[in-house]
């Protein structure tokens, strides 16, 4: 192969279950100028030997193995040892359309990009179900909303998406010369979350951003043994910590702490309140006196807090109401109690409002019937008689 067009890095872990499926969609892909690098991150399933059977069946595979140091450490070694004009990262559970390099190959060099952002969808196999979010909506961003009219952007145009947007790594293509121009990009050891600080610093570097509308990659939710499904139940999840602090380490080193202030608050508390909220129980004590000291230590005036948005600024209040973990469990009980009865009382309003249009439906029938047996003819011609018996009746 004289030119590799796309390097597909794929981190590799225990995933046995799935890795068929994955290397069937890259090593099946129309573009056929691509290598595809697979990560063995210290794998302790039969992956290994998945991954060894594809390779002898196509030589554009290469095998790394490694003592299990986590996916951004893998991703970082699968980088360095890359040769094509373009990377793409692939996690070995998900898989990608059969076309999705060629196109993204062409609408890159089409477009002189650095980055192209790309629409993806989920896939739920408890359900059987594919899901799909529009969660780049960038056209509203741009002029009478046709972003045809400007192919290349930068972080300045799509400002909300640096900070609270589509950290994945692998929902975007890279130029390899635009990556490879810097020696500090984030890809820790044994740290999740990792890709939320390199999709920082890859939006503020990149000065030509360009945007594929079509669904070229699917994720799957429903891997409980992935790193983020599984975080959940582990100290992991304090990972989230150094993850924010990290992130404005890249604001200050790049000078854009003053620029994206507010919206770092706002990155802070969310991410913050949504890991304390998914952690295990036996963590919540230690999460939430974390949490409320990072929440005291941002120092918010009330003007800082008025440029939250109503969710965050919920998140931050709510925490800050509450001085130990035992009366935020207490207002947690209050919440939900409240929450309860107020479900129960629209409950039984929607049930009384049925009720009363029933009511009037059965109302509003009867005098239709009223009103045409009022109007009838047959009711004017026996008017006589009705009231010959009401005179009878009154002479008994």
């Amino acid at each position: 192969m004289d030119k590799i067009k796309i390097s597909v890095i794929i981190p590799v872990y225990n995933v046995e279950n799935y890795l068929r499926q994955c290397l069937d969609s890259i090593t099946n892909q129309t573009l056929k100028e691509i290598e595809i690098i697979c990560v063995n991150d210290g794998s302790t399933d039969t992956s290994l030997q998945i991954l060894e059977e594809y390779a002898h069946k196509d030589g554009r595979i290469q095998i790394i193995n490694i003592e299990n140091s986590g996916i951004g450490a893998a991703r970082k070694i699968g980088l360095d040892v890359s040769n094509g004009d373009f990377i793409a990262f692939v996690d070995s559970d998900d898989w990608v359309k059969l076309d999705a390099y060629e196109k993204l190959y062409s609408h890159a060099v089409l477009n002189h990009s650095d980055i192209v952002f790309f629409n993806t969808e989920s896939y739920d196999e408890n359900k059987d179900n594919y899901i799909f979010l529009d969660r780049y909506d960038i056209i509203k961003y741009f002029e009478d909303n046709k972003i045809d009219f400007k192919l290349n952007f930068n972080y300045k145009d799509i400002k909300p998406f640096v900070l609270n947007r589509n950290f994945a790594a692998w929902n975007k293509l890279y130029k390899s010369e635009f990556l490879k121009s810097y020696n500090d990009f984030y890809f820790p050891k044994h740290i999740t979350f990792e890709d939320v600080p390199f999709h920082v610093q890859v939006m503020l570097r990149a000065k030509r951003i360009s945007f594929c509308t079509e669904k070229l990659y699917t994720y799957r939710l429903s891997n409980i043994n992935s790193k983020t499904n599984s975080s959940y139940k582990t100290r992991n999840i304090f990972n989230i910590f150094v993850v924010v602090d990290k992130v404005k380490d890249v604001l200050i080193d790049s000078n854009k702490m003053d620029e994206f202030q507010s919206e770092f608050n706002i990155f802070k508390i969310g991410q913050l309140y949504n890991w304390f909220e998914k952690c295990a129980d036996i963590y919540k004590k230690e999460f939430f006196n974390l949490i409320r000291q990072e929440f005291e230590n941002m120092n918010m005036g009330n003007n800082d807090i008025n440029k939250l948005t109503t969710q965050t600024k919920n998140d931050y209040e709510y925490i800050m109401k509450s001085s130990s973990y035992r009366e935020f469990e207490l207002l947690e009980q209050i919440r939900t109690m409240e929450s309860t009865y107020y479900n129960e009382l629209r409950i039984h309003k929607q049930i009384l409002n049925s009720r009363k249009q029933d009511y009037e439906k059965q109302l509003e029938s009867k005098e239709q019937i009223i009103n045409e047996i009022s109007s009838s003819n047959s009711w004017k011609l026996t008017k006589p008689l009705r009231n010959l018996g009401n005179s009878l009746k009154k002479l008994k």
